[in-house]
């Protein structure tokens, strides 16, 4: 089980999350804890510097943006880990998020779903374990 701390006073739980792609390409990013996302989000260049190329996927998602229905690839990254907590083979769809965020990504339901997860606003105590 992995636990990390965050500020309570903030609108947003924030995560280290390494990623790793292709060839052993890997990315630190900043993500938002987001239970009412379906799928883990991470931007084009995230993709991009993992070694894949979302233009080039043959899925998409159909999602509701702040600006519209619009068609995302899937793609799938070889391992995420957050809070010490690794799970392979993740499905995560491709899209920019809005300029000015304070996070690289969404932590969405594609990651989430195979985790015990425990969120202590009060506390300010995030803990994540896997499902075994």
């Amino acid at each position: 089980m992995g636990q990390q701390r965050f500020d309570p006073q903030l609108n947003l739980v924030a995560l280290d999350a390494i990623l790793e792609g292709r060839r052993a390409y890997s990315v630190s990013l900043r993500m938002v804890l987001d239970t009412g996302a379906s799928y883990t989000v991470i931007s084009w260049s995230a993709a991009e510097a993992l070694g894949y190329h979302p233009a080039n996927s043959p899925n998409r998602i159909e999602s509701m943006t702040g600006s519209g229905r619009e068609a995302a690839p899937l793609l799938i990254v070889k391992a995420i880990e957050v809070v010490g907590v690794r799970l392979e083979q993740v499905p995560v769809l491709c899209h920019d998020l809005p300029q000015g965020s304070l996070v690289d990504g969404l932590l969405g339901l594609s990651f989430l779903k195979q985790c015990r997860l425990a969120v202590d606003f009060p506390m300010g105590v995030l803990e994540l374990d896997r499902l075994r």
